[in-house]
């Protein structure tokens, strides 16, 4: 033994194991481990794995890096590894592999040689430290390769947790393969500080690669809008953009910018949808309105008829167009209110008993009272006629029925309390018999002075006068303007019979 250049050297022993050699190549490409330097020999047992420790150090426990010399020539230059650091780490574990096939005497010589190295590099060992400096080095080196582990079974852990259900499964079966190949590398002895690194930045950049589907997918899978509560418009808009969401959630190789499109213009089409309004209201108040025309078309004025149709019509528009909103809605309820409540509106024909009527002759009804008629006066003037001595039972039932009070008072005239119920009475007056018509309207004159004719005009004056609010009324109005046009008629055609046999 002894030093040659700062090494020990053994003379005896300068043997090198080339199957050694070859694995320390293969592993580390980057080290430029010099084959030729050691000359392989036929090992016929372990003991004979040898090398000498100035080789050993020089390769496995050394950096080596390009200077020039004074003659401005590249020359290697190798500094002994002192601490272990990513660049060196592989070396001084590659070298370990090595090591391990060593003898016993081989590997004490290396170790002594590599004490003085590392003392000569100005290292000191902490108080109490009994390890080597080779296995300090060794030491850091393993521990460096098993923090990198460790980091990587953390990332392996995180990629195994995610949902595989909200990537795209292109991009999530890229990081499966990933983590697949991470863990193998953690559980095998012999991995290297930069397959550690590496693995850790292909599982990071496969998980950054992932494509997020969790946003489109929370977004269709909320959709549940009902059709019939949305206007047609709005609702195919969304419904087009929900069918083509859908294939783009399913496709495995949908691209982020896809998908993005595909939940904007989902999202887009549900802030459009628009409620369909509630129409039950002013539907009602449109049906009223021409049930009103209908009963009261006979009485009102053409123009009053016509501006209050008019009125109804553009109400039924608004009730017609599905896209109508709840404020045009309420507008036109407004409106149709406000119509309803100016009485200006409704103006009605004037009616009554007293006007005369010009009519052709016709054939004298029989039940029509008798009438005298003066040939110098155009005035028609009745015969007054002996009131029945008593009211049959059907107009005493009649009276008491519609023309009648609680207290039992039959009514003197028309007013707001009691009005509807004197109008009320026109279809049972209308099936009346004659007389019993003529008892009723006797009873009614000696009590109050008026005929049932008088106290149902006045009703109906009352009623066109109110005009606030719409009714449902059948035509019974309309029926009780027939009914008494024909009475006058017939009045006007015996009057005409009983002039022309006087002359």
């Amino acid at each position: 033994m002894k030093w040659n250049g700062g090494f020990v050297v053994n003379k005896t022993k300068v043997y090198c194991v080339a199957s050694a050699v070859a694995v320390c190549v293969a592993s580390n490409p980057s080290m430029d481990v010099l084959a030729k330097h050691l000359q392989p020999v036929k090992l016929e047992e372990k003991a004979q794995q040898t090398i000498s420790a100035e080789d050993y150090i020089k390769y496995y426990l050394s950096t080596k890096e390009i200077v020039k010399d004074l003659n401005n020539k590249d020359i290697e230059k190798y500094t002994t590894i002192t601490k272990v650091d990513e660049k060196n780490c592989t070396i001084v574990l590659t070298g370990n592999q090595l090591f391990k096939e060593l003898t016993k005497e081989n590997q004490d010589e290396i170790k002594n040689a590599y004490e003085t190295a590392y003392k000569d590099a100005g290292m000191k060992k902490a108080k109490n430290c009994t390890l080597s400096a080779y296995d300090i080095i060794v030491s850091q080196a393993s521990k460096m390769v098993l923090d990198a582990k460790e980091q990587l079974s953390l990332l392996v852990k995180d990629a195994e947790s995610l949902d595989a259900s909200l990537y795209t499964a292109s991009t999530y079966a890229s990081l499966k393969s990933e983590v697949n190949e991470s863990n193998n590398l953690i559980a095998q002895d012999t991995t290297t500080l930069e397959q550690v690194v590496e693995a850790q930045v292909k599982l990071v950049n496969a998980k950054n690669a992932l494509i997020d589907l969790s946003g489109l997918k929370s977004v269709v899978e909320q959709s549940n809008y009902v059709k019939d509560e949305y206007t047609k418009n709005s609702y195919r808009t969304y419904e087009t953009a929900l069918n083509q969401a859908k294939p783009v959630l399913e496709n495995a190789n949908s691209t982020a910018e896809e998908i993005q499109k595909a939940q904007e213009d989902l999202e887009n089409a549900i802030q459009a949808l628009v409620k369909k309004a509630d129409f039950s209201i002013l539907n009602e108040k449109v049906q009223e309105g021409y049930a009103f025309l209908e009963s009261d078309k006979d009485m009102l004025e053409e123009a009053s008829y016509m501006n209050f149709k008019n009125e109804l019509d553009a109400c039924s528009v608004i009730l017609t167009n599905d896209e109508s909103t709840q404020d045009e809605i309420n507008d036109s309820l407004a409106r149709l209110n406000a119509y309803f409540e100016n009485k200006d509106n409704f103006v009605y024909k004037v009616m009554t008993l007293e006007n005369n009527v010009v009519v052709e002759p016709q054939k004298q009804m029989l039940d029509t009272p008798q009438l005298v008629v003066q040939e110098q006066v155009n005035t028609v003037q009745s015969v007054q006629t002996p009131s029945p001595k008593a009211t049959t039972s059907a107009a005493d039932n009649f009276i008491k029925t519609y023309l009648t009070s609680a207290s039992g008072n039959v009514f003197a005239t028309a007013n707001y309390l009691n009005y509807q119920k004197i109008l009320s009475a026109m279809p049972s007056w209308l099936k009346l018999s004659s007389p019993d018509q003529k008892a009723v309207n006797a009873e009614l004159k000696n009590k109050v002075g008026k005929t049932y004719q008088k106290l149902l005009q006045e009703a109906q004056n009352l009623k066109m006068s109110s005009g606030t609010s719409i009714n449902t009324a059948t035509n019974t109005d309309s029926t009780l303007y027939t009914w008494l046009c024909v009475m006058s008629l017939g009045m006007l055609t015996f009057v005409t019979k009983r002039l022309r046999k006087q002359d």
